[in-house]
């Protein structure tokens, strides 16, 4: 991959960083103690709440701590990604070193094996 297309890569996934944690800031708080980990804020239930309403109240509150998870793990992905770009590292298999392929590379951006490590791994 070139420079050009390099920083291409970048500013986008500039922007879904930036997406993701506007997401995030909706629903949680960043966690002081531990970069990079969001708290989800929790549905309380009032005490005259029915119980379907208290049930809807956990409910609410899991799924949003499922969707943190996954939000958390992308953006941890585009930030290594992101580092690597600007360590001049990117595009190579962090288990064989060797250079992952450019087409891989502009289906998943955030690859960190090759084709054949991601099937030893059984990531494909």
């Amino acid at each position: 991959m070139d420079k050009k297309e390099l920083q291409k890569l970048k500013k986008e996934l500039l922007v879904e960083k930036a997406n993701i944690e506007k997401m995030l800031g909706e629903f949680t708080t960043e966690n002081p103690t531990i970069k990079g980990d969001y708290k989800s804020h929790f549905h309380s239930a009032d005490q005259s709440d029915t119980s379907d309403e208290k049930a809807h109240s956990v409910t609410d509150s899991e799924q949003e701590r499922a969707v943190e998870q996954n939000l958390e793990l992308r953006l941890r992905e585009i930030n290594e990604t992101i580092k690597k770009i600007d360590e001049n590292a990117y595009g190579v298999c962090e288990k064989c070193s060797s250079p992952i392929d450019v087409r891989r590379l502009k289906v998943i951006p955030v690859a960190k094996f090759c084709l054949d490590c991601a099937k030893k791994v059984k990531l494909l």
